[in-house]
């Protein structure tokens, strides 16, 4: 019988999806925060379920041969980077262990047949300060400001001096903030009593140009009366930090802030943005490059995170597509249009489609930056599409589908769509394997159009257990 609170000893035999060390004792299956595969730890029992007992390590008693330094003092505190002092070649096979497991049982697919297909994840050489897009919220402790990351599950605030995984020298930039609020008489949110009004910064950097966007969050409902005290403010930030960044000689290109926003969000939810945005400086968006292709991010555009191995995700598409001059695309959850740009000069045309209208507005505007006129947008929302609206837009057959939908996959509608259209590929990007899994068992086993082929990760989210996974479907069909 085992109980909450009591302490045991327990061997980590692997890892969950989650980043938490897994040891079974007597059939009963324990999940260990704060420990890797290897470990020997002493551990007090936080949870007890039918199922699963979960736990936290007090002690490592035996080291594991994976365990390194980690080389930020409250990652297992934070939480953001679960696997941070863990052997990143050892990450990356405990990766790939789980996408080949995953597809395995949640597809239905046999397990010596993904592996035969599988091709591995690429993962970063240098796997730091990787992430050009960092949400931090503010908070007060014991009378002073403080940021930094929430821990799991909660709204604790960690504090963090260097993010390991964010852009470099971002720390310069949410000090001045802090620094800001003192000066400034800016009182900060306070969740229990939804008084105060600065939440959180947004940060977004162009990896290739070293342009940065702040986003300050606020609840202020009489905005428009402090608007000049926010001006001095931004202005006062924006001076500082990039003088502090001006300083770092060893950059080629030193980072800079190219423009502010204000969003207003009086709402009591966790939902980052409100419905109001007030630019205080600069042109409302940073640029940034995917090889040859420009693109404007706005604050509220997705971007992936990662730029440096989103270089080798688009390559990937690109190779999998093995398009032609004469192949029309359909690229769903287009965004801003960052895929279907960057193969429109591969292919006859791509339509892209997108429920967020100012992300299409944006993947328009991004068309007519690179002079891209092969390339069309439109603001539907996918999961309702019907034949009326698809004659609007599809004026021609469509050879390849390339979907990128958010975590929760596809639904029903998008899968009908998806085979209605019969394409002869399809490329499925995702970020979340048990998802895509589900998804794949549908398209190839349900409908029985399509062929697993292709099958590789690439690794976007270092330290941590995320993946981004791509996948080739090839239409069975006699009539291709």
């Amino acid at each position: 019988m085992y109980y909450k609170n009591q302490i045991i000893e327990l061997k980590i035999i692997d890892m969950t999806k989650e980043g938490l060390g897994l040891s079974k004792i007597d059939g009963r299956v324990f999940f260990v925060k704060n420990a890797i595969l290897g470990d020997t730890v002493r551990a007090i029992i936080t949870k007890v379920t039918s199922g699963i007992i979960y736990s936290k390590a007090l002690k490592i008693l035996l080291k594991s041969e994976y365990r390194v330094k980690a080389k930020c003092d409250v990652c297992e505190s934070c939480g953001g980077c679960q696997l941070l002092n863990l052997d990143y070649n050892k990450q990356i096979e405990i990766k790939s262990q789980n996408v080949i497991n995953t597809i395995s049982k949640i597809g239905k697919f046999d397990r010596n047949e993904i592996v035969s297909l599988y091709d591995g994840i690429v993962k970063m050489e240098r796997p730091c300060h990787f992430r050009n897009k960092m949400q931090v919220p503010f908070s007060k402790r014991n009378g002073e400001v403080i940021f930094g990351f929430y821990a799991g599950r909660t709204h604790h605030i960690i504090e963090f001096d260097n993010c390991i995984i964010g852009f470099s020298h971002a720390e310069l930039i949410l000090n001045t903030i802090k620094k800001a609020i003192v000066k400034f008489d800016i009182s900060v949110y306070e969740e229990e009593s939804q008084i105060g009004v600065f939440r959180e910064v947004l940060l977004r950097c162009g990896s290739s140009t070293k342009e940065i966007s702040i986003t300050y969050i606020l609840n202020d409902k009489k905005y428009e009366k402090n608007l000049e005290k926010y001006r001095k403010f931004d202005e006062y930030i924006i001076t500082e930090s990039n003088k502090l960044l001006s300083d770092f000689k060893d950059e080629i290109e030193p980072y800079k802030i190219v423009t502010s926003t204000i969003n207003i969000n009086t709402n009591n939810n966790n939902v980052l943005f409100g419905n109001t945005n007030i630019t205080l400086s600069g042109k409302s968006y940073i640029e940034d490059n995917i090889n040859e292709i420009k693109y404007h991010i706005s604050p509220e555009s997705f971007y992936q995170v990662n730029m440096i191995m989103t270089n080798v995700l688009y390559d990937k598409i690109i190779e999998y597509g093995n398009f032609s001059p004469n192949n029309n695309v359909l690229d769903l959850y287009c965004g801003i249009g960052t895929i279907s740009l960057y193969v429109a000069n591969r292919v006859n045309s791509v339509i892209g489609i997108e429920i967020v209208k100012k992300a299409v507005d944006n993947a328009i505007d991004n068309a007519k930056l690179n002079n891209i006129d092969n390339a069309k947008f439109k603001c539907l929302d996918i999961e309702n599409i019907n034949d009326n609206n698809l004659k609007d837009i599809l004026n021609f057959k469509i050879d390849t589908i390339i979907v990128d939908p958010p975590r929760k996959g596809l639904d029903q509608n998008a899968i009908n769509l998806i085979n209605g259209l019969n394409p002869k590929k399809i490329i499925y990007i995702s970020c979340d394997v048990a998802t895509l899994s589900r998804d794949l068992d549908i398209l190839c086993h349900k409908y029985d159009n399509y062929k697993l082929t292709k099958l590789s990760n690439v690794d976007m989210f270092p330290h941590t257990m995320h993946i981004e996974t791509v996948s080739l479907l090839e239409n069975i069909n006699s009539g291709f």
